[in-house]
């Protein structure tokens, strides 16, 4: 595939046709004030060394250089190269426990935290291992894949927070099978055939309050994985905090929650899994420990494809145009007296006779100047020269190029979370690249993470050429399925109709606009009526409030009305629940392994 990586450098084109003009112009303004000497051939005989063709052929060769300066400077780029690279190592699944308990602040600055911290320096001692990271609560879910990008791995690893997961408690269980499930191909019934030494690093506080969790671990042990345990917090424990508030996480009957390490159900995990158990405090004891034992793991090599950025071909244009230049330096514009009196190819040419009355010629003979094209020669060579050393600097700004087609191929896959950790790897090389900010949004989308997948859209709709309005139509359209997603049904509309504003002719925009508007009236509606009761209440209030002797006043068939009408209300409120259980149900349908939420929020 050819492209150019600054194709709005080729606008400089424009100017190649204005050059040839100028010439043009400035070539008959030359003869017409040699003719205005005299006879031409008395003229012609006057400068025997003046050539016409060398001026245009230097001007032609100057033209080209210009071309293929600009065509350098676009930096044109072919093909794409794939570069396996080797190297050993372990691989190794990060399982981080980020249930509110984990806010518990025994373990100073908190114990989410403080692994937060363990694990980033035990990333930064990584040379030649896989890392993945697994979240979990009361489910689980794959965080970041196996790679060896560790900058991910930070990266991701600073913005995991508890609010992450809405489904609270510790599914230690789950998130060992996620863990097992993230380490990928090459696994069997009999376990892992590729001889790679894995690891899964378990960091929780043990209060697993729902699965099997010894049982995932045997068999994480049968397959192979050697399973490492570290208990952050202490036995004596700590309140929970609720974040922006001076209180702490209270339960059914009001009493302040202390949540304490399980070190016996951390024990019991790590001698299921065949590994060790650690204790996470405030010194450097339990990743010390934890580092040794991953050294000790055996290694094997470990074969990774990454995919390169298109080859550079600038170099090409600006070689030949270099080329070119040093040949119009040597080109003169007036023959030379001694290659002209050479016969290369044995044709001998007429000398025109000079008169013997001519004058001495001092009035229209110039002395020996600088050539007319000489100075923008040495001009373009060193433009040419430049650009060696100034394409490859540019070229490094385009890095979130080959982050964009990596995504691409994760998302053609459907592996949507290595997607979005390779669209955010792009957007760290150019914050302002509307194709990764849109896919980011696709892929956030992908994974129900509406809110996320909204911010990305509006980000993309920031940088995006006001005038593309293919692209302006997509970025709205899918703006307005984020929204439409959380229920946000007004600003919905109004992101669908901007889309028909740029392209009215998509009939998807149209049917997606009509779905909201419907589902905006109803909202309304129930909104309505649900202000209508609470009216009708107060009114109600204040009725009783009255004087009693005012209430017999009031004829019987009127307060009939109003309890026929606060019935039909009810009914009305009532069917407006059940649809909203029912979207609901299906919203949990579609969460990977949704179960029941579990009564303990910590």
């Amino acid at each position: 595939m050819f492209r150019f990586a600054h194709i709005e450098m080729l606008w400089l084109l424009l100017v190649i046709p204005v050059l040839v003009v100028a010439y043009i112009w400035y070539d008959r303004v030359l003869r017409k004030r040699l003719a205005s000497f005299g006879d031409a051939d008395l003229v012609s005989a006057l400068m025997p060394n003046a050539s016409r063709i060398r001026p245009a052929v230097k001007f032609a060769i100057l033209l080209v250089a210009l071309v293929l300066l600009i065509i350098a400077s676009a930096e044109p780029q072919y093909g794409q190269s794939e570069v396996t690279h080797k190297r050993q190592g372990i691989e190794a699944i990060i399982a981080l426990d980020i249930s509110n308990s984990m806010l518990a602040e025994d373990v100073a600055p908190s114990r989410l935290d403080r692994a937060k911290q363990m694990l980033s320096k035990m990333i930064d001692q990584m040379v030649e291992d896989k890392v993945g990271l697994v979240v979990f609560a009361g489910e689980a879910f794959t965080q970041l894949p196996i790679t060896c990008d560790y900058i991910s791995a930070k990266m991701f690893l600073q913005t995991i927070e508890p609010s992450l997961i809405k489904t609270q408690g510790t599914a230690i269980g789950a998130a060992l099978a996620a863990s097992v499930r993230s380490f990928g191909h090459g696994t069997t019934e009999e376990g892992f055939n590729d001889g790679v030494s894995r690891a899964i690093i378990l960091i929780t506080d043990g209060e697993n309050h729902e699965d099997d969790a010894v049982a995932v671990a045997q068999r994480a042990r049968e397959l192979g994985i050697h399973l490492y345990v570290i208990g952050i917090g202490k036995p004596d424990g700590a309140p929970i905090p609720i974040p922006g508030t001076n209180d702490f996480r209270k339960d059914r009957q009001g009493n302040v929650v202390v949540s304490r390490l399980n070190e016996q159900m951390c024990v019991e995990l790590a001698q299921a899994g065949g590994g060790t158990y650690m204790r996470c405090d405030n010194t450097n004891t339990a990743m010390r420990a934890l580092q040794k034992e991953l050294d000790d793991l055996a290694t094997t090599e470990i074969e990774t494809t990454t995919m390169t950025d298109y080859n550079e071909q600038f170099q090409t244009f600006a070689l030949f145009a270099l080329l070119l230049l040093i040949i119009d330096f040597f080109i003169f514009n007036r023959k030379n007296k001694a290659l002209s009196k050479m016969d290369i190819f044995g044709v001998r040419t007429e000398q025109r006779a000079i008169p013997s009355d001519r004058s001495s010629g001092s009035e229209i003979r110039k002395s020996k100047e600088q050539r007319p094209y000489s100075s923008a020669s040495l001009g373009l060579i060193v433009l040419c020269l430049l650009s060696f050393v100034l394409c490859p600097s540019e070229a490094s700004a385009q890095e979130e190029y080959p982050l964009i087609r990596q995504g691409n191929k994760h998302y053609e896959s459907q592996d949507f979370t290595a997607a979005e950790v390779d669209y955010r790897r792009a957007l760290e090389s150019n914050d302002k690249s509307f194709t990764a900010l849109y896919n980011l949004g696709d892929a956030l989308f992908k994974q129900e993470k509406y809110p996320e997948a909204q911010g990305a859209f509006e980000n993309a709709l920031q940088v995006a050429d006001q005038e593309d309005d293919a692209a302006l139509a997509d970025t709205y359209h899918n703006l307005g399925n984020a929204l439409y997603a959380q229920q946000q049904y007004g600003p919905a509309v109004q992101a669908f109709q901007q889309s028909l504003r740029h392209n009215p002719k998509d009939h998807d925009t149209r049917y997606n606009l009509v779905k909201a508007m419907q589902m905006l009236e109803q909202q309304q509606n129930q909104q309505q009526q649900q202000q209508d009761q609470n009216q009708q209440q107060q009114n109600q209030q204040q009725e009783q409030q009255q004087d009693p002797q005012e209430q017999p006043q009031q004829p019987e068939p009127q307060e009939q009305q109003e309890q026929t009408m606060d019935q039909e209300t009810a009914e009305q409120i009532l069917q407006a629940l059940e649809q909203d259980e029912q979207d609901t149900q299906q919203k949990l349908q579609r969460q990977q392994g949704s179960k029941k939420r579990v009564e303990k929020e910590w």
